[in-house]
């Protein structure tokens, strides 16, 4: 067997290991589904994804109506703080839990329920170790960070977002105890509940701060509050939910949980990091924003509003490029523990095949669909059509992003880790040395291409890797030639849809037909015309959503 550079003790990986909680959570329906090579893969990814994919499109949109009320300047103080906020939840919710989990289940099994909870209880302190003073630093700091920013008025949400790594000992040591004893249901709650409460709070906090004008940085701290409020209602319904399991601090043995931290804080702070690292990928890009877009053109010799202004214009896409990637996410989430649990090389092989087609299908659909009607998205969403070159060159992005969530996906199902993470750091270089060269030479358009060209850099090293160690086959001649027809036909009918539309005044209201309407057509021709084109085979189609149904009236039309 290969060497791995494989950061989990057990042979497999900790997503795998989080598939086979499911599996004994679920039952032995889901097992039968996976042995019998069929529709278990996207019952899985549903299971495994609502609660996330519900987080994300909460998270994604509810920045269109804060833009709407605070404008780009708001948008802009909001967007320098989120990086750190949206950090703290990628660790606490993708990372730390997998693998404490793991260590969860394994007392569990090997002792009994309450060496589970001591393993818990070590995990939580090793955590609150590590980031307790991360989050004094953070706070005491704040000032300096916000000079970095080039921008003191950041000083007090900064402090406030800074308290958000309080929260992680919390969520990951409660989340990881009931995933390690086969309870998915309070981590699904509890994000839910979570990113509701905040989504909520920050829009109505930011509204009474507005209405009272009392500025934009005001709106950042009361936004700042809101996602604070979010986490204590999230770490509130784990709590909840351990009330009648959790053991009194007398029963614990509290040697055993003084060991545990000995042993495990190694393992558990580094290898932690390596697994969320994929999911920070658009987290770690816009950090390089924050620290340089505004500075850099307010040095290039625009004045500090109209540079926060424009990088609030920059930030525009930013739903629009996370909404694109949810379904790719939701595909990688399960791609994990299928390929690791799947004992054909060649049937693991095609599973990564097909999810990699899909996300290339829809990520490139999305990014030619996006650039088509960036102008009316913009005025529909933003209310005016500032900053649609920047949509425009940031709709690319959807072409990689999918794919590299799903070669990484791919990698870490074969207990690859490090190896992904290495080639995130890549592209992230490739970014912060793209802002630093094309920002001074063509404003944000420059540093929008960055984005892309560091997104790029990364989907390629993947695909070098995967492609030399067999896990996946190259895409066929065939089959792009194929897949460049969808497109073709979807990008013509957005076109000329456009084209034709030119006469219209684009008021929000008309825009907002438009891109629907473009949305719906073209995203009915594209399905169409991959399925007549046969990009999928007939064993693949029964594996995709809602495909027995297209099926069934393809086959009651051709009657």
């Amino acid at each position: 067997m290969a060497k791995t550079d494989e950061p989990v003790a057990a042979n497999q990986g900790a997503y795998a290991f989080l598939y086979d909680i499911l599996v004994q959570v679920k039952g032995r329906w889901i097992m039968e589904e996976v042995k019998g090579r069929r529709s278990g893969w996207w019952k899985g990814a549903v299971f495994l994804t609502l609660a996330a994919f519900i987080g994300k499109i909460l998270s994604a949109f509810y920045r269109v109506p804060y833009q709407n009320i605070t404008g780009d300047l708001g948008y802009y103080v909001y967007q320098q703080i989120y990086p750190f906020y949206g950090a703290a939840m990628v660790v606490s919710m993708y990372g730390f839990p997998v693998l404490i989990s793991k260590l969860v289940l394994e007392k569990e099994q090997k002792q009994h329920s309450l060496a589970a909870q001591e393993i818990a209880w070590s995990a939580f302190f090793i955590l609150l170790i590590a980031h307790l003073p991360i989050a004094l630093v953070f706070m005491g700091g704040a000032g300096i960070i916000a000079g970095w920013m080039g921008d003191s008025q950041l000083l007090l949400p900064l402090r406030i977002i800074g308290c958000v790594f309080f929260f992680i000992p919390f969520y990951s040591a409660l989340r990881g105890y009931f995933q390690g004893t086969g309870n998915m249901s309070p981590t699904a709650v509890s994000h839910v509940i979570e990113q509701f409460v905040r989504v909520t709070a920050i829009l109505l906090l930011v509204w009474l701060v507005v209405r009272s004008n009392l500025g934009a940085y005001s709106a950042g701290t009361a936004a700042a509050v809101g996602s604070i409020a979010g986490c204590v209602a999230g770490v509130s319904v784990l709590l909840f939910a351990t009330k009648k399991k959790r053991a009194s601090f007398r029963q614990l043995n509290w040697s055993n949980i003084i060991n545990g931290i000995k042993t495990e804080s190694g393992t558990l702070l580094s290898q932690g990091l390596f697994i969320c690292l994929g999911s920070m990928i658009f987290i770690l890009y816009q950090l390089v924003d924050a620290f340089y877009v505004a500075n850099e053109l307010e040095n290039s010799g625009m004045t500090a509003i109209e540079a926060r202004k424009i990088k609030g214009l920059f930030d525009r896409g930013q739903p629009l490029i996370q909404f694109g990637t949810v379904a790719a996410t939701s595909i990688a989430l399960t791609m994990v523990p299928l390929i690791s649990q799947v004992r054909d090389k060649r049937l693991a092989c095609q599973y990564a095949n097909l999810a990699f087609r899909v996300s290339v299908l829809l990520g490139s659909a999305a990014a030619i669909g996006l650039v088509i009607i960036a102008e009316p998205v913009n005025i529909f969403l933003f209310e005016n059509d500032e900053g649609t070159g920047i949509l425009r060159i940031l709709a690319f992005t959807l072409i990689f992003s999918g794919p590299v969530f799903i070669t990484t996906a791919v990698m870490q199902g074969h207990n690859h880790f490090k190896v992904p993470a290495i080639y995130l750091g890549v592209g992230w270089l490739v970014k912060l040395l793209g802002n630093i060269v094309l920002l001074p030479l063509f404003g944000v358009k420059g540093a929008a291409a960055a984005t892309v060209m560091g997104m790029f850099v990364t989907a390629v090293f993947h695909l070098l890797f995967i492609y030399r160690k067999g896990w996946m086959t190259p895409l066929s001649l065939k089959w792009l030639a194929k897949a460049g027809a969808a497109l073709f036909l979807m990008a013509a009918l957005a076109g000329s849809s456009i084209s034709l539309a030119g006469f219209v005044n684009m008021t929000r209201t008309t825009s907002a037909i438009l891109s629907i309407g473009i949305v719906i057509g073209s995203a009915l021709i594209f399905t169409l015309a991959v399925w007549h084109l046969s990009l999928f085979s007939d064993e693949e189609r029964r594996l995709l959503p809602g495909a027995r149904k297209l099926e069934g009236l393809r086959k009651r039309k051709e009657r």
